[in-house]
């Protein structure tokens, strides 16, 4: 299984419960890991023949910039299904959303969460 990963790319998103959340707008971070059984651009090191990055990452900041949600769980779902639609070449695709700056009173790096769904799963849910 060969594995594409876009790390802690950075957005601001008006998304989460609290109404301040949504009206000031924070930071997340998110990882994105696609798992494609055989990459061809291995071989022919031609761009068609893998996951164009940079159409990756704007189909993410598309939706985290633009998009309000309440939940980091729903974020990351909606993500992998505009991946998966995306690039027929993805077999499954992890999403771990980092949100360094939750509203919780205490000392942390950031609260996570990390969703994995394969395109049989994004086929049955649809």
């Amino acid at each position: 299984m060969d594995i594409i990963t876009l790390e802690n790319m950075r957005f601001i998103s008006h998304s989460g419960v609290l109404e301040e959340e949504k009206k000031d707008g924070q930071h997340f971070v998110v990882t994105l890991s696609l798992e494609i059984s055989d990459i061809p651009g291995c071989r022919t090191d031609d761009l068609r023949d893998t996951v164009d990055y940079s159409r990756v990452f704007s189909i993410t900041r598309d939706f985290v910039e633009n998009t309000s949600c309440d939940l980091i769980e729903y974020m990351s779902e909606q993500i992998i299904i505009r991946v998966l639609r995306a690039f027929s070449m993805i077999e499954a695709c992890t999403c771990q959303i980092k949100k360094p700056m939750a509203p919780i009173d205490g000392d942390f790096d950031s609260m996570n969460v990390t969703i994995r769904r394969t395109r049989e799963q994004l086929e049955s849910m649809l």
